[in-house]
């Protein structure tokens, strides 16, 4: 099925969230936040430093630290 981490996707490569790896907190965070599991992501743009980086996600663009990327599994060729 081709999953990877959010954290390892290049830039402007579109996916789809297929599962939050993460405790219950940062995911009602996430979830509040438009990331919900189907939801089609972009990586925009890493900050000055990398990380975080940006991502689009449901016409909103959020900053999230790799760390956290690392827990949120995506699939590749969303866009396809």
């Amino acid at each position: 099925m081709n999953l990877i981490p959010l954290s390892e996707t290049a830039l402007q490569e579109e996916t789809e969230v297929v599962s939050l790896a993460c405790d219950q907190a940062m995911k009602v965070r996430l979830n509040d936040l438009g990331l919900l599991e189907g939801s089609k992501i972009t990586c925009l743009y890493p900050s000055a430093l990398g990380d975080p980086r940006a991502y689009l996600v449901r016409g909103a663009v959020l900053g999230i630290r790799n760390r956290d990327a690392a827990k949120i599994l995506v699939r590749k060729g969303a866009g396809e």
